[in-house]
């Protein structure tokens, strides 16, 4: 068995020869983009919020706005 030697030569695929050509798939058709909806507005109506001005450590001014019930926060450049 110590005499045998392995084929590790790696292999091609195969060509096809001729003519014919694979047939290319067709595109499929894209739907035009649909506008973008508006965000839902933040906090949700009846949840309790605080909104405040801040500096942020590079010094941009920033207006936090807290969703109290669930701990959610939205941060906007003031």
């Amino acid at each position: 068995m110590a005499d045998r030697k392995l084929d590790v030569t790696p292999q091609e695929p195969a060509e096809e020869i001729g003519g014919d050509t694979p047939a290319q798939p067709e595109e499929p058709a894209t739907a035009p983009d649909p506008q973008p909806e508006e965000p839902a507005p933040f906090p949700p109506a009846g949840h309790r919020s605080e909104r405040f001005d801040t500096v942020r450590p590079d010094g941009t001014r920033v207006t936090v706005t807290r969703d109290i019930d669930t701990g959610e926060q939205r941060i906007a450049e003031a």
